[in-house]
Order: C-alpha cells, then sequence, then structure tokens
C-alpha cells in the first residue's frame, strides 16, 4: 500500500495468502490449482463443494480476488484522486493529528517508553488481556471519535467512489484514500504507536514499522454482521472502537499464525471506546 507521497512496500505474500470464499467461510493460501486441491480439496468437500462445478466456481473465485489484488495500487489511486476532486470535507480538523486528541493514559504510555526500564513502566500502566500479548488502553478522546464518525458518516452518504477495506468488509472506508495518511495516520505510527510496538513487540518487527493500512469497518443488522476468522497482513494490529451505542460487538482473538488450525480456539474482549493490540 502508499500513501499518496510515500511508497509502501507489498508483501509478496498478498496475492496468495489469506483469500477469502464467502460461501465456505474459510480463508485460503492459493500458489497453484495443484497445491489448492491438496490442501484445501478435503476440507471443501466436507463443507459442502462436492463437484467439479463447484470447486471450479472456488477457483474462479480466487482468480477474481487475486486480480482484483494485483491492481489495487492502481485502482486505489484513482479513487483517491476523484475523492479528492470531488469530496468536500465536514471536519477537516480531523485530518491533522493534535495531541489533545489523544487520551492522556496513553500519552503517558508513550512517555514511559523513552525511560530506562521501559518494559516495566509501561507494564504498570497497560491492561493485558486473557489472549497472549493483547493488551487493552484508551488511545482517543472521546470528542475526537464523535467529530470522526460524523467526518466518516459524511463521507459515506456522498457520491464520492468508495473502495472497500477487503473482500469480506461491505461496509467500510480506506483512510488512505480519503486523505487521512499524511496528516493523522503516519504521525500518529512514527511518534505515538513506533514506541509501544518498540517496547511490546520487537521480537515481531514492532521496531521497525514503517508502513501501515488504515480503515474502518461498519456493523449493522442490515448490512454486514461479522467478520471471518483470519489472519491480519500485518506485524502488529491496532483496533479502536469509535463508538457509538451498541451492544455485543465482542473482538475474538485465535492462536498465532505458526499454530495450524483451520478453527482455533478463541478468546474474546468486550469493546468500549479505546483500542486494542
Amino acid at each position: 500500500m502508499s500513501s499518496r507521497n510515500t511508497q509502501f512496500y507489498i508483501c509478496k505474500c498478498f496475492t496468495t495468502e489469506n483469500i477469502f470464499l464467502e460461501e465456505y467461510k474459510l480463508h485460503v493460501s492459493f500458489v497453484s490449482e495443484q497445491q489448492f486441491r491438496r490442501d484445501y480439496g478435503a476440507l471443501l468437500r466436507s463443507l459442502g463443494c462436492v463437484t467439479e462445478h463447484q470447486f471450479e466456481d472456488v477457483l474462479q473465485e480466487i482468480s477474481q480476488e487475486v486480480g482484483r489484488r494485483q491492481c489495487l495500487g492502481v485502482t486505489s489511486a484513482e479513487r483517491a484522486a476523484a475523492i479528492k476532486e470531488e469530496y468536500q470535507p465536514l471536519h477537516p480538523h480531523v485530518y491533522h493529528l493534535q495531541e489533545s486528541y489523544l487520551a492522556p493514559k496513553f500519552l503517558q504510555m508513550v512517555e514511559s517508553c523513552g525511560s530506562r526500564d521501559s518494559s516495566e513502566g509501561l507494564t504498570d500502566l497497560i491492561e493485558e488481556e486473557a489472549a497472549s500479548r493483547v493488551y487493552r488502553f484508551p488511545m482517543f478522546e472521546k470528542s475526537f471519535c464523535v467529530d470522526l464518525v460524523e467526518e466518516l458518516e459524511h463521507f459515506e452518504r456522498s457520491s464520492a467512489p468508495k473502495g472497500r477495506p477487503n473482500s469480506m468488509n461491505h461496509y467500510g472506508i480506506l483512510l488512505d484514500e480519503l486523505g487521512f495518511d499524511e496528516g493523522l495516520i503516519t504521525p500518529l505510527r512514527e511518534r505515538y504507536l513506533h514506541p509501544l510496538t518498540s517496547v511490546l513487540y520487537p521480537d515481531c518487527g514492532g521496531r521497525c514499522l514503517d508502513s501501515h493500512k488504515a480503515f474502518v469497518v461498519k456493523y449493522d443488522m442490515k448490512e454486514d454482521l461479522d467478520l471471518s476468522y483470519h489472519y491480519d497482513n500485518a506485524e502488529v494490529t491496532l483496533n479502536v472502537s469509535l463508538g457509538k451505542d451498541f451492544t455485543d460487538g465482542n473482538l475474538y482473538f485465535g492462536d498465532m499464525k505458526q499454530i495450524k488450525q483451520y478453527w482455533p480456539q478463541n478468546r474474546f474482549l468486550r469493546y468500549s471506546t479505546g483500542a486494542f493490540k
């Protein structure tokens, strides 16, 4: 992925891994048809894909998704240019990070990362969840969340083109296309998130975060209801609950990707306004 001014790298696995088959609620890897039949043939049959015609439909679905990913850089840049030309923001200030947007405890956590005993200091401030190496903490002030949600809803109602975050979410917004990268997301990653990830995930690439993919997703009884189990294409993931009144909305965490299971045991978090890593 890339912002408008900064080139980001795309992992080679982006076109072969984590391909979602909606009918079977299954994420797969695809390198070749031979590999795919060997690795997933029996599993797909157990899920109801029993005829050769059904299997060919699956291969066609994979081909379309791989093609979408291969062209994503071009199509995303085209949408971003059109949005810049057509869309008039409702709250221009939310596109530019200010320290007043950030929760005091979050700022305290970031500051603790610069101390000699940064790991111990951060541990005293952060809340670890039942899932291994998953943490909960407040990040944004509620007033900023309100303005940001209003901005996103205003954009959703506009006629500007909209790229969706992935093949699973039909309702959501890619923040780089809307113009959030340079003023909000990049400084947030560089100044505030990088110190935290350097301490919390030094063995998983947390010390050298040099790119990001930022987006929002929306769930509603008449729209997307949930998100199937998947692995993020990232070294570190940050989930932020932007608010509004809702019930349920739990976030489930399974095992690390190195543990090969199709349906691993899950641990869940209940959402509240804040962030979870």
